[in-house]
């Protein structure tokens, strides 16, 4: 029997978010569909729903209302909140946010921050990524759940490193890492120039010199984390806001699944990782520091990689968390 039912958004934090905890609470995982409310004598039906109903990231009229009549029926509506969807998220060039201000009062039924405030007031709980997420949501509801984003070893490959004594490291970010990749620019620029270093751009295009190898945003998130695999080394530029603030350690926890020694910025989002095996950056001299070191100790960097992934597998798998899930969906 499924404990919970996640209603999902687009993106790949689907994954993280919804489908990893529904595997092992367990759970379901649907897309929203017209055929998921229907009228029987009168009543309003969820054909599809089944224990607590999760709400990824509600923001417009039409989930809301779905939303206030599922627990007028009695089911336990939680918001399921990945980021900060109570202030606008940065401008970034050519990228048009999906969420507004204001609600339109046209018609339309945009996500917009105004609705979303006003969603996550009267719902029965909130399930967050992290605590910084928690103190930000706290003061909106008084049942807020963090649910750390956590691994599922059965999705992730064995590792194999590419064994012709090319060192690679690897930047992995969607357009949102736009504002961050300065803070590795000229380190990887540096590293790029060296004959027996590679550098690997995934998702984002870089401006200048084509020295680094990119390759397109992958969503088969099984070829992509293989790809993750050939990496030595993986940069975690963030930027820190009252924004970023609330970001989660992802991207560290791909590369150390990917046997990669990831080098993070001491940014909230990155905390768990301040004392853990890793290389730590406060800033572009930094990274530049760490990178260098990288390459020139190679045999150190398989070591603290080898940590890294201890770290992850005894501390930040999904069977380690699943009980915050259970408290959420139980309440």
């Amino acid at each position: 029997m499924n404990l919970a039912t996640w209603w999902q958004q687009r993106g790949g934090i689907v994954y993280w978010r919804c489908e990893v905890p529904a595997k092992y609470l367990p759970g379901q995982v649907n897309h929203l569909e017209y055929s998921d409310l229907r009228i029987e004598n009168g009543k309003p039906v969820f054909p599809r729903q089944e224990g607590a109903a999760i709400w990824q990231t509600p923001g417009n009229i039409t989930r809301s209302l779905l939303m206030a009549e599922q627990q007028l029926q009695g089911v336990r509506v939680l918001a399921e909140i990945d980021d900060n969807y109570l202030i606008p998220a940065p401008q970034l060039p050519d990228v048009q946010s999906e969420w507004v201000v204001k609600h339109h009062k046209d018609g339309t039924d945009d996500h917009s921050i105004e609705c979303h405030r006003k969603i996550v007031k009267w719902v029965d709980g909130i399930i967050v990524s992290t605590p910084r997420l928690a103190e930000i949501y706290a003061p909106l509801n008084a049942n807020v759940y963090v649910c750390p984003n956590s691994i599922d070893t059965q999705d992730w490959p064995d590792v194999e490193k590419p064994d012709d004594g090319i060192f690679r490291i690897g930047f992995a970010g969607s357009k949102s890492h736009y504002h961050d990749y300065a803070l590795v620019d000229r380190a990887l620029s540096w590293a790029a120039d060296l004959p027996d270093v590679e550098i690997l751009i995934y998702g984002i295009r870089e401006k200048g010199p084509a020295k680094k190898r990119w390759i397109e945003w992958n969503h088969d998130l099984p070829a992509y984390r293989e790809s993750l695999g050939q990496l030595d080394v993986g940069v975690c530029p963030l930027r820190q806001s009252y924004w970023t603030d609330c970001k989660s350690d992802v991207k560290a926890l791909e590369y150390a699944m990917a046997g990669a020694l990831p080098i993070i910025t001491k940014t909230e989002a990155y905390r768990p990782w301040w004392d853990k095996p890793c290389l730590v950056a406060e800033t572009e001299k930094d990274f530049r520091r760490h990178i260098k070191w990288c390459v020139n100790n190679r045999d150190e960097v398989k070591k603290l990689a080898a940590e890294a992934l201890a770290y992850v597998l005894s501390e930040r798998r999904i069977e380690h968390s699943i009980h915050y899930w259970e408290e959420a969906v139980n309440g």
